[in-house]
């Protein structure tokens, strides 16, 4: 499906190419409040946004791919951007944006209005029809990460979280470990509550007691800011929904004078570069994330080509990871 011009919007509303453009561009002054509603109508009505970016590089056969992602510092979305830059096509622009999720939609709108030829979005979508709606009435495909949910609407990335999770409990259950707890955030994404499910459910199987569920800011901050709970909890192990939460933790504990693993085992999960260079080194689930990031970039090509092609929905494996901040217990 080709793109709205504005030959469709003058054929719409019944006027001349030029009528649009002088009323799109605010020269409104010598058209009737009849036309200037006509135009504007036809605009909403069709969709159409003036392609910034395709006026000033007219003929350029460049494809523009915005990403939206929730941090340029976390090592997590860092390294998925490394990745889509070196795996990236020649003729292929990526504009990175970080975004909060109050401002993901007027974000998107940002984007579309430069004239982006499809999204890659790594942010939780909270209202996913909506937003499906909106980027298909402009004719923009988009590619979901895994902090959303899948909703059928267009392509996803996914790890098996729940797996990941079990991979997780299942570790510090066979090195002794029975009193176990779970360090997550106040907001909870998709793909976060399935580390959860995963952890507890591998709990229930083995008929262990519940696991403590304890949360604070998405940070190493916020690990470190937890510690004192944890040490209350008598936990002997925890689980960290994410290493940069984990390595707060070990930062809390050694603030305490107390050590990673002999006072406390800790894992975490995603595997960013940091984890295996602390001291001690962090037993960790990894995700692919540098093949999240090129098969972000090869599904968001292939929707570009194809616009009405069926959804895919991808789900890559993990791994775990182990190093030296867990120990058996007795």
């Amino acid at each position: 499906m080709k793109k709205v011009s504005i030959k469709d919007v003058a054929h719409e509303a019944g006027v001349s190419v030029t009528t649009v453009s002088h009323i799109l561009n605010h020269n409104e002054k010598r058209f009737s409040k009849e036309t200037i509603t006509k135009v504007l109508n036809a605009k909403e009505t069709l969709g159409y946004f003036p392609n910034k970016n395709a006026q000033q590089l007219r003929g350029s056969k460049i494809k523009l791919i915005g990403v939206l992602l929730p941090s340029l510092t976390n090592p997590f979305f860092s390294t998925i951007m490394q990745s889509m830059d070196q795996n990236k096509p020649d003729d292929v622009d990526l504009f990175f944006l970080t975004t909060t999720g109050k401002e993901l939609e007027s974000n998107i709108k940002q984007l579309v209005e430069r004239g982006m030829d499809g999204l890659i979005i790594g942010r939780l979508i909270e209202n996913p029809e909506a937003l499906d709606t909106y980027l298909k009435k402009r004719n923009v495909p988009y590619v979901v990460l895994d902090q959303s949910e899948d909703h059928g609407f267009t392509d996803i990335i996914r790890t098996d979280e729940e797996a990941g999770g079990q991979l997780a409990a299942e570790h510090l259950i066979r090195l002794g470990h029975r009193s176990l707890a779970i360090i997550a955030p106040h907001q909870m994404m998709a793909n976060m509550k399935d580390r959860v499910q995963g952890f507890i459910t591998y709990c229930r199987a083995h008929h262990l007691s519940e696991p403590l569920f304890m949360q604070t800011e998405l940070s190493k901050a916020g690990g470190a800011s937890i510690v004192p709970a944890i040490l209350e909890s008598n936990a002997t192990a925890v689980f960290a929904i994410n290493d940069e939460m984990a390595i707060g933790i070990m930062r809390g504990l050694a603030d305490r004078g107390l050590s990673v693993p002999a006072d406390l085992s800790v894992v975490g999960y995603d595997d960013i570069d940091f984890a295996s260079y602390m001291i001690p080194s962090l037993t960790t689930v990894a995700q692919p994330m540098e093949d999240i990031g090129a098969l972000a970039l090869t599904l968001i090509m292939k929707k570009i080509q194809s616009p009405d092609s069926n959804p895919e929905k991808v789900e890559l494996p993990n791994k775990l990871v182990i190093r030296e901040t867990t120990r058996q217990v007795n």
